[in-house]
C-alpha cells in the first residue's frame, strides 16, 4: 500500500508539472519554435537550418543525418578528441592555445594587449594533439586546412600530420607526385638579390675541406666512438651523441652528429633530399655563428658516402623500440648514398625536456637567449625565424658568469648554473659579406595554416611583420620568438621547487618583461632595456 501511495504521489507531481510547462509555453516564456543546433556544443547562430518545430521522435533521426553530411560547423567531441579545448589561452590575443596549462596567472590582461598587433594576426584555435577525424578537411585545390600539428619541427609535423591523418588515396598520389616543398625556396643569394650562385660537387667538398666523399663506415667506424646512442631526430636526419676517443693524455669529449642524407632520388621522411646548394647555407651559417656566444658550436663537416653503419642503425633500432621513430628505417640507404655529417659540441638536452631548479634560473637563461639574438643581429643581421623551445639547448654548468661581448662592451651574465645554446637556422636569415642567406616561405601555404600552438602563430605574425617578402631583415622577428619563449617559460617548463619567494619574485620579472617585450624592434633594443645600454 505505501509503494502505492508513493506511486501516485509521484504521478501528480508529474502531472503539475507538465501543467506548469503547458502554462509557461502559453506565455511564451517557453518558445513553441525553436531553431536547432545540429552541432550540438555550437551556438543556435551556427546552425544554417531553418526554423522548425522539434518532435520528439524525428530528433534522432535529424542529428544521425546531419553527421552523415559532414557539414559541422563547431567541433563535437562525438567526432573530435575530447581534449580539443582543453588549453590554456594565447598571451597574444587570448585565444585557447595548448601547452600553456592554467592561463589565469601566466598571462597578462586584455588591456595589456596591443591591439594593433590583433588586427594584423590571422589566428587559428588550436587543439593539444593530433585531431584523428573520419575524414581530412580540404578545400578546393586539395590543400590541408588547418593542419592541427604537434610543437616543434613544423616541417617533421606537417609529414606525420600527412601519414598519419591523410586518408583519402586520390590525395595521396598527389602528394607523391607534388614537388617538395622545400625545393622551391631561395637559399643562396648576392646581397643586391640580382644573381644566384649554384653550388657544385666541388664547390661543396671545398667547404667539407675533402677532395671526395669519405667512405661512411671508416670516417665513423664503431672503434672511434664511446657511448653512441641515438638522441633525437629531424624531417631530413637523424641526430646521435658519442664520445670522442682520445688517448690517455686527453680528455674524452661529447660530440653530436647531425647526419642528413643529400643528393639522393630516394625520398626521406615524406621529403626530396636536399641538394648541396640547398644545405651549404646553413652549413657556412653554422660556421660563422659558431664563433658567437650562445650559438651551436660545430667542430666540423663531413661528407661521407655509403650505406648507414650498423652500430648506427642499432642505435636507431633501440631508439625507434623505446621512444618510436616517426623517420625511415636508415637501411634504405644504397652504397651510392651521399650524406652531409656536421659534427658539434654536445649542448645539453632542449628546453622542452630540461627541468630548471626555479623560475630565476629560467629567467637568466632567457637573458642568455636574449644577448645571443642582440649579438647575432649586430654581427650579420641574423633572425632565427623558427626559435621554438625544441631548438633551445640548455646544459649545467660550473660556471657562475657567462661573458657577451655586445656593442663594444663585456656583459657578464649570472649563468645560476645553466648555459643555453641556439641551433638550428634551417629558417633564419643571416647577411655574411655580400652574401644573404635566407629560406622563402612565401609560397608554404601548409605552415601558415597549421596550428596547434602558439608556435604556428608567430609563423603568421612573421609573415605579417615581413609583409611575406622574406629577403627582408627585420629583427622584430626575434622579438616575436621571444615573446613565445617567456611563454613556454611562464607556463610549460618544468621546475623543481615553485613554492619559494624567489620562484614567485621572478615569476613577476617575467610577466613584467612580456608585458612589454612586443614593443621592441629588436633583441638588441631590448637588450639595451633589460642591461641599462644607451
Amino acid at each position: 500500500m505505501e509503494n502505492s501511495s508513493g506511486d501516485e504521489r509521484w504521478k501528480d507531481s508529474f502531472d503539475k508539472l507538465l501543467d506548469a510547462r503547458s502554462q509557461l509555453r502559453n506565455s511564451n516564456i517557453i518558445k513553441k519554435i525553436v531553431k536547432v543546433s545540429f552541432n550540438i556544443e555550437s551556438s543556435v547562430e551556427n546552425s544554417s537550418h531553418s526554423l522548425e518545430e522539434i518532435k520528439p521522435n524525428t530528433i534522432n533521426m535529424n542529428l544521425e543525418n546531419y553527421y552523415q553530411s559532414g557539414s559541422m560547423s563547431t567541433p563535437s567531441d562525438k567526432r573530435l578528441s575530447k581534449e580539443l579545448f582543453n588549453c590554456g589561452l594565447s598571451p597574444i590575443t587570448r585565444i585557447k592555445l595548448d601547452g600553456f596549462g592554467d592561463c589565469s596567472d601566466k598571462c597578462h590582461t586584455e588591456q595589456d594587449v596591443q591591439t594593433n598587433l590583433i588586427e594584423k594576426t590571422y589566428l587559428e584555435v588550436p587543439s593539444q594533439n593530433i585531431i584523428k577525424t573520419s575524414k581530412p578537411r580540404f578545400n578546393k585545390s586539395n590543400k590541408i586546412i588547418g593542419a592541427v600539428l604537434k610543437p616543434g619541427k613544423w616541417r617533421k609535423s606537417l609529414n606525420i600530420f600527412r601519414r598519419t591523418q591523410i586518408s583519402d588515396l586520390n590525395f595521396k598520389n598527389k602528394l607523391e607526385n607534388r614537388s617538395s616543398e622545400c625545393q622551391g625556396r631561395k637559399s643562396l643569394y648576392l646581397k643586391d638579390l640580382n644573381k644566384k650562385k649554384y653550388i657544385c660537387e666541388q664547390d661543396f667538398f671545398y667547404y667539407c675541406n675533402q677532395s671526395k666523399p669519405l667512405k661512411f663506415n671508416s670516417a665513423y667506424a664503431h672503434y672511434k666512438m664511446l657511448n653512441t646512442y641515438k638522441i633525437g631526430e629531424g624531417a631530413y636526419g637523424e641526430v646521435f651523441r658519442y664520445t670522442a676517443k682520445k688517448g690517455c693524455d686527453k680528455p674524452s669529449t661529447d660530440l653530436v652528429l647531425k647526419i642528413i642524407p643529400i643528393e639522393g632520388s630516394v625520398e626521406i621522411n615524406g621529403e626530396k633530399q636536399k641538394t648541396f646548394s640547398q644545405i651549404l647555407p646553413e652549413i657556412i651559417i653554422t660556421k660563422e655563428m659558431s664563433s658567437l656566444q650562445g650559438f651551436a658550436n660545430i667542430r666540423k663537416v663531413s661528407t661521407v658516402k655509403g650505406k648507414y653503419p650498423k652500430h648506427f642503425i642499432t642505435q636507431w633500432e633501440r631508439y625507434n623500440n623505446e621512444k618510436g621513430s616517426e623517420n625511415d628505417h636508415p637501411g634504405l640507404f644504397e652504397e651510392n648514398q651521399l650524406f652531409v655529417v656536421l659534427e658539434l659540441n654536445f649542448a645539453g638536452c632542449d628546453m622542452s625536456n630540461f627541468i630548471f631548479i626555479n623560475s630565476e634560473q629560467s629567467y637568466y637563461a632567457l637573458q642568455q637567449i636574449i644577448l645571443a639574438l642582440a649579438i647575432g643581429e649586430e654581427e650579420y643581421q641574423f633572425e632565427h625565424r623558427d626559435l621554438h623551445w625544441g631548438n633551445i639547448l640548455i646544459e649545467s654548468t660550473a660556471q657562475k658568469r657567462i661573458c657577451f661581448k655586445f656593442q663594444n662592451s663585456e656583459l657578464n651574465v649570472l649563468s645560476k648554473g645553466v648555459k643555453i645554446t641556439i641551433i638550428d637556422y634551417t629558417l633564419s636569415r643571416i647577411t655574411i659579406n655580400d652574401f644573404c642567406y635566407y629560406n622563402d616561405l612565401s609560397n608554404d601555404d601548409e605552415l601558415f595554416q597549421a596550428t596547434g600552438d602558439y608556435q604556428y602563430d608567430i609563423y603568421r605574425m612573421m609573415r605579417n611583420e615581413l609583409k611575406n617578402n622574406w629577403t627582408c631583415y627585420s629583427p622584430k622577428t626575434n622579438i616575436l620568438w621571444l615573446s613565445y619563449v617567456i611563454v613556454k617559460i611562464m607556463g610549460s617548463v618544468k621546475y623543481k621547487s615553485i613554492n619559494t619567494k624567489v620562484h614567485k619574485l621572478h615569476i613577476d620579472k617575467l610577466k613584467e618583461l612580456q608585458s612589454i617585450i612586443l614593443t621592441f624592434e629588436s633583441a638588441s633594443h631590448c637588450a639595451k632595456y633589460l642591461f641599462n645600454l644607451t
